[in-house]
């Protein structure tokens, strides 16, 4: 699709605000829809943020060059003018502006230079205008083919969950063929390119999920106050250290490939680890259909809990039989040398 909904969304809106701009009959109306562009390309959330960055830099910069414009009347130009946008920095710096230094800065360059004259006429058209264009971007994004950063979030953790899920099921296919096929030189060279490919994935998805968590300050701005708190919040915090976790496994399964073997002990829990990772991979295959189709309410989770697959607990009560021995001897030790403490303080006290 080579237009999608976004750059309708923008086209038209931007196209609103400008006819809008018009009718009025006030001049400087083209600021509404360069705000729109500036700030209607993104998710709700992080237009949210960008229009209050683009607010408070005008606000910023309007005052700024009114001040400066009275108090450095007699200073030279280019003197006032390098003052006026340092001290723009600097209160910038103290009230966290990002963005809106670029806002801010146009301000003071263009009142200083182009509208000197007309000043305080301009600076309040400019400020109403970019006000007007902010709210109606806002609007469209929550009304006009909603776009919000919520349901985003949802929709590229669910493709990443997908793929990871998909990279369980292949290492579970290994142990497969690696439970099943004889050792020869030709499937131990087919083994290491599988491990080379999939540990270049589980970097690819790495990388992913950490542009995943550097769009975090949008769902912030979405959910408001006590963002932490939020159930959606939460359950992405939770999705987030869950993938981290699934993809230290699977790299640690990639550089610890199953060793070839035909001993049906190792037999046995070859083919446990691999219908446990089936069984992963399904669940999240589980997940990720959840996080797809259903964003306008918190997802539900899967149905069920998630249990142990037969093989595996099998395995457990295999390798419970030792353990047990393990704990007899050392329960059994644990007794002897406190018989042994015993008897040497009674030794002591009768040789006394």
């Amino acid at each position: 699709m080579l237009i999608r909904r976004a750059e309708w969304r923008l086209a038209l809106v931007a196209g609103l605000g400008n006819g809008l701009a018009e009718l009025s009959g006030l001049p400087f109306g083209y600021y509404v829809p360069l705000a729109v562009l500036a700030m209607g390309t993104g998710s709700y959330g992080g237009s949210l943020g960008l229009g209050r960055q683009r607010i408070l830099g005008s606000v910023l910069g309007s005052l700024l060059v009114v001040v400066a414009s009275r108090g450095l009347a007699g200073v030279p130009m280019p003197l006032g003018l390098a003052i006026t946008l340092a001290a723009l920095r600097l209160i910038g710096g103290a009230l966290g502006l990002r963005v809106g230094y670029k806002v801010g800065g146009v301000i003071v360059v263009m009142g200083w230079l182009v509208h000197g004259t007309q000043l305080d006429g301009w600076i309040g058209l400019r400020l109403g205008w970019t006000c007007f264009g902010v709210i109606l971007t806002l609007l469209s994004l929550r009304l006009f083919w909603p776009s919000q950063a919520v349901e985003h979030a949802f929709a590229e953790r669910a493709a990443l969950l997908a793929e990871v899920g998909q990279l369980y099921g292949g290492l579970a296919d290994r142990l497969d063929r690696t439970a099943t096929a004889a050792t020869t030189p030709a499937a131990t060279a087919s083994s290491a390119g599988v491990v080379g490919l999939t540990l270049e994935t589980i970097r690819a998805l790495q990388k992913r999920q950490n542009e995943l968590r550097r769009q975090v300050p949008s769902l912030e701005e979405e959910f408001g106050n006590q963002a932490s708190r939020h159930p959606a919040a939460r359950l992405i915090q939770a999705l987030d250290r869950a993938g981290t976790r699934l993809l230290q496994t699977a790299a640690e399964l990639v550089r610890r490939p199953p060793p070839p073997g035909e001993h049906p002990l190792l037999q046995q829990l070859h083919g446990a680890e691999a219908d446990l990772l089936h069984l992963l991979a399904e669940r999240l295959d589980l997940w990720q259909q959840s996080l797809r189709t259903n964003h306008t309410t918190l997802p539900r989770p899967p149905d069920g809990p998630l249990t142990l697959p037969t093989s595996w607990r099998n395995l457990e009560r295999d390798l419970h039989n030792p353990a047990r021995a393990h704990q007899a001897i050392r329960e059994a030790e644990g007794l002897w040398l406190g018989l042994q403490a015993s008897g040497r303080d009674a030794h002591q006290r009768s040789s006394r």
